[in-house]
């Protein structure tokens, strides 16, 4: 550490660097050392000659790149390098730091540096004190990704300078910590102590890990115009992804419940467990919503309590006893640590639970465009025969009380809505503008393609209805529900039907924190799985006792809002464009401003909010499932079945593991999700009701079927830790 002293007490830094050629860059950093310390007596040709050998057209004889051991095998990294160059005209080593302003291409393994660091050091010096030796101790500090991020940032020396110093304490504080734990391993070892169950343990500990980054939750990552252009994309982009499915899932409960919960209770809802989930929860990355299957629990509630009242007057009762049982189940398992079993949960079951997700998504929209064409298309055709097939859409609509040009045009808006989302999305990997700009366009595609979709919708072809949402007006926002003696059987069905919704708000919440926390993603706060699952049923209590929807962690909208407020860094392996999560803000303000907006947004029912046509809703569904296509690995090697060979990208387990195991392991995880799919879409409603089930058994599956079928080997490249 002592070389990183005497670099940061006269720190020689160039910014900003835009030179092409690879001796201009160096050139100029030998000038700088030149200039910084005239002492040196510097001749600029002969120390360039000892960094530059023009041989093999300027190629650099001796450089340390930083390497990366994951378990996919290591991986350079690719955005520093550090160069070392031997001379006699200099009799103490010297180090020059310069960032460029753009990428720079060094050839196979740095196509992508943005940091070259010079150290020039005399021919002759002992070992410790080395040309190599030095080089190593630069190429450490900065392979760490958020030092690179936090360099990137600085604007002079003295920032550069402390950027530095801060990453030596933290390197120091970890060797520090890995000694003492590595003391306590050997202490244990001698005298193995049993480890009791305690109960609430894991929660205390999940309390005391987040309680001391709370403030830092809301104060840290507000620092420069990048993060609040991230932060503000984020906040946009949960408002909208969050407020339109809310609308969506509003409809379906309405024509459920015969109109006792509508768009209205949904967005209220969101808005308030929202709020709630971004002041007390632990991992507040995670994204709590009503989805899909609580909709399906919902309409099963309504069927039931029909059997104690037909009129439906039972139904709030029975719903709020569901959901208190539901609640009460949930704190349970945070309070016993029952999250533990997750440890079982691989890659692949999360993969499949998501991807899973993704279909229901373009499902639902399917099923709601063939309802259009059957309501509005092919029963007009049936009922004015096949003679009246040559009238005009106008005549039809007159005469049967149809509009044959609805269902069209919804299609359409759907697929806008889709296509102009997916373009801007992908705007980033475009040659066009700079790479910090594409970043920037990208993170507001889902707010562009919503509003070139109702702009379609309700200005341009505003003579033509595509269907509004409506909501109850006479049913007041909060009202709290009575229990007034209860029949016995309808307290036994609320607690089964509240255990089994509690199996699915267990499996889905921790799936959706299990990506969030993923390695990958480089989170520094830490998890707080059995915390979180206490504030889950919390939240679920009040929504219960008000009459409102249910809400859980869910995919795909936790893993993309981690996405939202990550810094990305682009690198080339092997011909590939890879991408690596380098830093990500982990602030509640995302969630905590966009759940204000959303309850805001009450005020704009019913007008202007119902000018956003139904169709753009479910084309917003459409978008998140095929944006969130790219993380998984499951898609990825599906998509290898359809491709050639020879054109294999050389990812890490196309170079470990034989084709046809890759094949069989695809097939194998396909039919899991084929199985999740049969009883989701297929069936009964009161089957959907043990969906929950079906996706604990995907963990036997794989912790005992698949290893019979697949070598722990094999297994290990292709399902291993993220």
């Amino acid at each position: 550490m002592k070389d990183i002293g005497k670099f940061l007490v006269q720190p020689i830094v160039l910014f900003k660097i835009r030179h092409t050629q690879w001796e201009d860059i160096v050139e100029e950093m030998i000038r700088k050392l030149s200039r910084e310390k005239p002492e040196l007596n510097l001749v600029i040709k002969v120390a360039m000659k000892s960094v530059i050998s023009k041989d093999a057209d300027y190629v650099i004889p001796e450089c340390v790149q930083g390497i990366t051991q994951t378990q996919h095998g290591p991986i350079t990294e690719q955005s520093f390098i550090v160069v070392i160059g031997n001379t006699n005209t200099v009799t103490d080593t010297h180090v020059v730091m310069c960032v460029l302003e753009n990428p720079f291409n060094f050839g196979n393994g740095a196509t992508e540096t943005r940091f070259v660091c010079l150290v020039l050091c005399p021919r002759k010096t002992k070992h410790t004190k080395s040309g190599v030796n030095v080089a190593r101790t630069y190429a450490t500090l900065l392979s760490d990704d958020r030092l690179r991020h936090n360099l990137l940032k600085t604007k002079n020396h003295e920032e550069f300078a402390y950027e530095f110093e801060m990453e030596c304490h933290r390197m120091h504080k970890e060797h520090e910590k890995r000694e003492r734990a590595a003391l306590m391993i050997s202490k244990k070892q001698i005298a193995p102590k049993k480890k009791r169950w305690v109960p609430g343990l894991d929660l205390i500990h999940d309390i005391k890990r987040r309680a001391r980054y709370y403030v830092s939750d809301y104060i840290k990552d507000v620092k420069d115009c990048t993060s609040f252009q991230k932060i503000f994309s984020a906040t946009l982009f949960l408002f909208f992804s969050l407020l339109l499915p809310s609308i969506a899932f509003g409809v379906l409960d309405s024509n459920y419940t015969d109109g006792r919960i509508d768009a209205k209770n949904v967005i209220v809802s969101q808005a308030l467990a929202g709020l709630l989930w971004a002041l007390f929860s632990g991992q507040h990355l995670v994204v709590i919503r009503t989805t899909i299957p609580v909709v399906i629990y919902t309409k099963i509630i309504f069927l039931i309590s029909k059997n104690w009242a037909e009129d439906g007057s039972f139904f709030y009762t029975f719903y709020a006893m569901t959901g208190l049982t539901n609640a009460v189940f949930l704190v349970i398992y945070g309070f016993t640590g029952a999250s533990k079993v997750m440890a079982y949960c691989s890659r692949s079951t999360e993969e499949i639970v998501g991807l899973f997700i993704s279909i229901a998504f373009v499902v639902d929209s399917v099923k709601y465009i063939l309802k259009e064409f059957d309501y509005y298309y092919y029963s007009c055709l049936s009922v004015n025969g096949t003679m009246d097939i040559m009238k005009r859409a106008s005549d039809i609509a007159a005469a049967t009380d149809c509009d044959q040009t609805r269902p069209v045009l919804s299609l359409l808006l759907l697929l806008v809505t889709v296509y102009v989302g997916v373009v801007i999305f992908n705007f980033k990997y475009s040659p066009y503008l700079t790479a910090d700009k594409r970043v920037v366009v990208a993170d507001y595609a889902l707010v562009v393609a919503v509003a070139v979709g109702t702009f379609l919708g309700s200005y341009v072809f505003r003579h033509i209805d595509v269907g509004k949402f409506y909501v109850n007006e006479e049913r007041a926002m909060f009202k709290v529900i009575t229990f007034e003696s209860p029949p016995t059987g309808a307290v036994v069905a609320a607690i089964g039907l509240g255990f089994i919704m509690s199996i699915l708000f267990f499996m889905e919440g921790n799936i959706s924190a299990s990506v969030v926390n993923s390695p990958c993603n480089k989170l520094k706060k830490g998890p707080a799985y059995h915390h979180d699952m206490v504030v889950t049923g919390l939240i679920n209590a009040i929504m219960s006792v008000f009459g409102l929807p249910f809400v859980h962690g869910s995919l795909p909208h936790s893993p993309l809002h981690v996405r939202a407020l990550a810094e990305i860094e682009e690198y080339i392996d092997n011909g590939n464009l890879t991408e690596k999560i380098v830093y990500v803000r982990e602030t509640r303000l995302t969630t905590l401003i966009s759940h204000i907006m959303i309850g805001a947004s009450v005020l704009l029912i019913p007008y202007p909010l119902n000018m956003i046509p139904i169709p753009v809703l479910y084309g917003l569904f459409v978008f998140l499932a095929v944006t969130s296509l790219g993380d998984f690995q499951l898609w990825e090697r599906l998509v290898l079945i359809f491709t050639e060979q020879t054109l294999y990208p050389p990812i890490h387990y196309v170079r470990k593991v034989p084709q046809k195991i890759i094949h069989c392991f695809t097939f194998l995880q396909i039919l899991q999700l084929i199985g999740l799919c049969l009883i989701s879409f297929g069936g009964s409603a009161y089957l959907k009701m043990f969906f929950p089930f079906a996706i604990i058994l995907l963990m036997p599956i794989r912790e005992r079927l698949l290893p019979a079928l697949i070598s722990a080997r094999h297994l290990h490249w292709l399902d291993g830790e993220h």
